[in-house]
This record gives structure tokens, sequence and C-alpha cells, in this order.
């Protein structure tokens, strides 16, 4: 059991609700802090857990991920469905959406059917009285026979209430809803009785058991006949066949009308709605114009891109300003940035190290190594809270779901929904953040093919390393400078789509996802709420990819400062012997001898982060300026070119192999990425070397 007292009696509730419902948040609100992330065993679907303190006692919160049935259809609702069958809860807590309750009371009469263990919470109370919505709670108790309290997990309003209808529900207990299904009930009946002598080994009435198998449940028939009910599957097949004659409708769809005939009668009883704001009414339609609604989603996510990179880095407006002949505003942009902070703040400890402690070997290892893992490992940290923010803006808000619905038929070119737009444009920034994003897809298989196809995605970091090939070798040539900017784009992002499409395919998931989303109300969150959200998943980014990073720079140091001899130059290291070993390789590109062993030393070093690849070059040739060490490898126009290409399209760095497992729970995955994006990148490469060389370039 997560963090809790000793001695202390311990329950667990099993908190339950669709996506956007506000689940994060109230639980945030109640456990104040997140205490355990991991995955779903077999999974990439995140499992959080957190502790309520009560009075003597301890109620471990397991958050179940967002979803809009029990029916098993997606991985979430799998897994979802299995904890409340075979899970150790106590306790289910049932969100239900104060804004939109119509919809979300579906789920809360899919969970009560099965357990009259529940409470129902409705979310977001604030907001709905400011909208217009107003749900009668002594109502919706009657309706649904378990308590039901409205809270704000941003005032604070009614955390109270239902912090102590947990409290009476865990001492006491209740019975499972039931809902009239009208022309099934005799065969429920039947069926039920069919099922009293089996030992099912779930935590599930058998009312409920008997109407799944009647709606055509085949993970439920297997189980059945597993445990030797093979003759009740038999009756129900029976059963269904002679419904579907009668009625003309298979059972499935006569259950799901009932249901939500039942919540259409209870939402009539409970809800009333004033008039809502017509201007959030507008936004909404145009966000949902075939025309308009794609551009102006991605105008809105072109801004919160620029947004949070020239808060943490200074781009792209340092390149705009540039543009414009103001590098005099550039400069300190790019000085006083997050990021910009955190570095100089590094630079001025390490400086004063150096000065201060005596020359021995101890000095480089806790200067340049722990200090400079360190610093490596924080540098992400506010670009991935930021990033985290600004997602999280996106979601509570209501835009990400309607920007996602917008531009879905263009993503599912490539094999993805909507949701793939915000990752992939905060990985034109940092590919770090990018692959956290990548959790706001609805599917695992699509969680798994952004996580593998986003480092494609050119960063800031492969922008510096172009720029630098093109003052090198196209200064005089703009035309030719664009030319070689854009196939380097064109190589990342079309290798983007083609890992996209791969991916899908070796995942075993469906030519295009779907995109079922809830489009809610449009609304102005709270930062607050938003700061709980961003700050703990921060934090659990810091423990788990923070420590990877830290350890694999320290080892790199290693590598790059020491050679056979000890203490070495770069051109003498150990990571210098292993480039020798790969010099090979740039055989592909023309390229052999000292010139081969320093760019196979730079790209070695780019995996580590693209920064380091112009420095590890200028040091390994002994140059002073990296553009001077570039121009001494006396390259072709065709072999910059190739060059610029594998620099813009491998993996980027240390930090993004660390946060693919971290996202991913999985080491193969992991080395599969990096070992497809090495592959990938190095026959683009020579593709791009063989043509322009054919071309006399």
């Amino acid at each position: 059991m997560v963090g809790v007292g000793s001695g202390k009696r311990v329950y667990k509730v099993a908190v339950v609700g669709n996506p956007n419902v506000g689940k994060s948040t109230l639980f945030t609100r109640l456990t104040r802090e997140i205490a355990h992330i991991a995955n779903w065993p077999g999974t990439t679907v995140e499992r959080k857990e957190g502790v309520l303190h009560l009075d003597g006692t301890d109620v471990v919160l397991v958050d179940l991920p967002g979803v809009y049935s029990l029916a098993g259809v997606s991985v979430e609702e799998k897994v979802a469905r299995d904890y409340i069958l075979r899970g150790d809860w106590d306790a289910v807590l049932v969100l239900v959406d104060s804004l939109a309750p119509e919809r979300t009371l579906y789920l809360a009469v899919h969970v009560l059917e099965l357990t009259g263990r529940a409470v129902v919470a409705l979310t977001k109370w604030d907001a709905a009285h400011a909208q217009g919505v107003h749900v009668r709670v002594e109502a919706l108790r009657r309706a649904l026979g378990v308590p039901v309290a409205a809270v704000s997990a941003v005032t604070g309003e009614g955390l109270g209430e239902l912090v102590k209808a947990l409290r009476e529900i865990l001492e006491g207990g209740g019975e499972p809803l039931r809902v009239d299904y009208g022309l099934l009930e005799p065969a429920i009946a039947e069926v039920e009785r069919e099922l009293a002598g089996l030992n099912l080994g779930i935590r599930a009435p058998l009312r409920w058991v008997a109407l799944k198998l009647l709606e055509g449940d085949e993970d439920l028939a297997k189980l059945v006949e597993k445990v030797g009910g093979g003759a009740v599957v038999a009756k129900v097949r029976e059963l269904r066949d002679a419904i579907a004659k009668s009625a003309g409708m298979d059972p499935e769809e006569l259950a799901v009308t009932r249901r939500f005939s039942f919540v259409d009668e209870v939402s009539r009883k409970a809800v009333v709605r004033a008039r809502i704001a017509e201007r959030r009414r507008a936004l909404e339609r145009l966000l949902l114009s075939p025309a308009a609604g794609p551009l102006l989603s991605f105008a809105i996510l072109v801004s919160v891109y620029a947004l949070v990179f020239s808060l943490n880095t200074g781009f792209p407006i340092n390149v705009l300003l540039e543009a414009a002949g103001l590098s005099e505003l550039a400069e300190p942009l790019e000085s006083y940035t997050l990021s910009g902070l955190i570095s100089s703040f590094f630079d001025s400890v390490a400086s004063w190290l150096r000065e201060s402690l005596p020359p021995t070997p101890l000095a480089p290892l806790l200067v340049d190594g722990l200090l400079g893992g360190l610093a490596l490992a924080l540098s992400f940290l506010p670009l991935i809270l930021t990033a985290l923010l600004v997602l999280a803006f996106l979601e509570d808000s209501g835009v990400g779901p309607y920007a996602a619905a917008a531009l879905h038929r263009l993503f599912q070119r490539v094999g993805l929904s909507g949701r793939a737009a915000y990752p992939l444009l905060i990985g034109l920034g940092c590919n770090v953040p990018a692959v956290v994003a990548s959790r706001t897809a609805p599917e695992e298989a699509e969680r798994r093919q952004l996580t593998v196809a986003v480092p494609f995605a050119p960063c800031q970091a492969r922008l510096a390393v172009l720029l630098a090939f093109a003052s090198a070798y196209f200064a005089g040539s703009p035309l030719l400078a664009a030319t070689a900017f854009i196939a380097a784009y064109a190589a990342a992002l079309g290798l983007f789509a083609a890992t996209s499409l791969v991916a899908r395919k070796v995942f075993g998931a469906a030519e295009a996802p779907e995109l079922a989303l809830e489009l809610p109300p449009l609304h102005m969150p709270s930062l607050r709420v938003l700061w709980w959200i961003s700050w703990d998943y921060a934090k659990h980014y810091l423990k788990r990819a923070g420590l990877i990073i830290f350890g694999l720079s320290l080892v790199v140091w290693g590598l790059t400062s020491y050679g056979p001899t000890g203490p070495a130059e770069p051109g003498g290291s150990y990571a210098a012997l292993v480039g020798g070993t790969v010099a090979p390789l740039m055989a592909l590109y023309g390229l052999s001898g000292s010139r081969a062993g320093a760019v196979a030393f730079a790209a070695l070093a780019g995996l580590v982060a693209k920064e380091t690849v112009l420095l590890s070059l200028a040091a390994y040739q002994g140059a002073a300026d990296p553009i001077e060490a570039l121009k001494a490898l006396e390259l072709s126009r065709a072999q910059a070119l190739a060059l610029m290409i594998l620099f813009t399209t491998y993996m980027p760095c240390v930090a993004t192999i660390a946060t693919i497992y971290r996202e991913s729970g999985s080491a193969k995955l992991a080395a599969a990425a990096v070992a497809w994006s090495i592959a990938a990148s190095a026959a683009i490469s020579w593709i791009a070397y063989a043509a322009a060389s054919a071309l006399g370039l």
C-alpha cells in the first residue's frame, strides 16, 4: 500500500469518470499530491494513486483512466472495467460533470448497476452555476440510490460533504441500481437463474452479468464457459436470436436505448438549464466549422508553441527579431528566458567551483560531471512544466478537444488522430515535452505511435546545427541554403509520417484511429488547478526521467573526458575510440580518415544532446570556432546536405530516450525507437547524398 500510515485502517476507493470531467483536479485536491504513478500492467495507460487522510483512516484513491462506458472496447475501458470487476477496492467514486450531466450520467449508471458501494460527485459545481446549469442534488440522489455530493475542486465547495459521504459508504454499503430493461427483463431473469450455480470470481451481481451476456459481451461469455457454463452461453445465444426476431433489434441496442432513456428521465427531473453565454457558443461553432475550424485551431496551437518556447529559450521570437534587424532585443530575450537563467546559474556555480577547488582529478568530476549532469536534467524542468501547464489549459478549458476534432481529418492521413497536433508542434521546439504530451492520445496504440514518431520532429537544437552547416557551405547561395533547409525539414517530417504509419501496423492497430471525443462547453480554467496538475506531473518527470538523464550524462562525460591513459582530450577519449568504430559508416557519404572520425564523434555526441554537436566537432579538431571546424572538413555540398539531413533526423538526445522509456515503461520500445531512428536517418540521408551527387551539387 502506498504512503499510508502504519497501524491505521486502510481503504481503497476507485475513482472513475469521463475524460475532461475534472477527475485529475478533484483527485489532486483530495490527496494534495500524487503518491504513486505507474502504468497499468501490460499497457501504457497511466495509473495514479494518492492518499486521502480521514480521522484514523487512510483512503487510497486509485485514479482509473477516463472512459465513456464500461463496454470494454478500448484499452482504457478494459482497464477500468477489469479493476472494478476484479480489483481490491472498497468503494467507487463516480464523477459526473455538472456542466454536462446528461452526457456524463451514462457512465455513472453503468457503474451503479455493478455496485451500490458508490458515491456520485457532481464536479465543476461553481462553473455550472456560472453557466446556468443547475442540478437538483436530492432528486439525483433519489433516482440513483446512492449519496450524491456537489463539489468544486477550485473553491473547495462541497468537499466536506463528499468526504462524509465516502466515510458513510465505506462503513456501510448499498444495493446496485436496477434499470428497467422492458422486453429484456424476462430473459435477464432466466439467465440470472442459470448463472446461480457458477463461481465466476468477479465482483458483479448476477443480474449485471446476465444483462452483459445478452448484450453480446464476448469476454464475459468466455469467462462463463471457462467455469463450466457452456450451456448457459448456448442458452444466451438462443435468447438473443429470439429477442432480435420479436423486437426487430439486437438486445444490445435495446439495452443501450433503455439505459439512455433512464438517463434522460433522470436528467429531466434533476437538471435545469438557464440561457448559456452566446459568445462561448459562437466560438464553439467556429472551432467546429469545416473551413475556419482547422485554421483557427492551427493558429491557437502555433500561438501556444510560440509562448512555451519563447518563455523557455526565446525561440522563435528571437529569430523573428533578428530577421527584422532587432538583434539588440533578441540577445537579452535569449539571456533572460527560463532556460537561460538556469544555464547562467549553473555556469556561475561551475566557475566558482573551478576557482575554489584544488586541481585534483576529482575537480572535473564534480564540476563537469556531477554538476553538468544535474544542470542538464534540470534544464528541461521549466520546459516540461510550461508545456504541461499549457496542455492542462487546453484540456481543462475545452479548447484541446475542439482543436483535435478540427484537425482530425488531416492527421488521419498519417494514421493519427487530431490529438497528435499538440505533440508534433511542441516537438518542433523540443522532443522531450513532445513525448510527454503523447499521453493526450485517445488510445494506447496511438500513444506508442507518437512516442516513436515524435522524435523525428526537428527541434530547436537541430536548427542550430542546420544554421551552422548553411553558414559553412551555402553562404554564397541563399537559394541553395533555403533548398537544403527545406530538404532537411521535409525529410524529418516525412520520417515522422512514415514512422507513424509503420508503427501503427506494428502495434496491430486499425489503419487510422477514430476520434470519439466529448466536446465540453468552453470555459476559463482555474490557474491554481492547472498548477496542481502540472507540478505533480513535472515532479514525477524529475524523479524518473531526470534521474536517468543525470546518470546517462555522467556516463557520457566520463567517456568524452577519459581515455585508456587517463584524462584525455576529446580526440583521445573513449568516445573517440567508439567513434572510430563508427567512422567506417561515414563512407556512405564519401568520408574517410580524420574527416570520418570527426563526423562520427560529433554524431555520437549528438546522441547526448544536439547542442553538443558543433562544440564536439570543434573540440575534436582543436578549432576555436564551430563554423571553422565545419569548413575544415572540406565537404562537398552534397555531403553537407546529407549530414544536415542526418543530424536533423536521428534521435535528438538522451533526455528524449529517457522520456520514451519513462512514458512507455518499455526498455525494448526505447531501444527500438533509437535503432529505427538511426537506421532511417542513415538511409534517407544517404539517398539525399546520392541524389545530390548525381545532380553535381
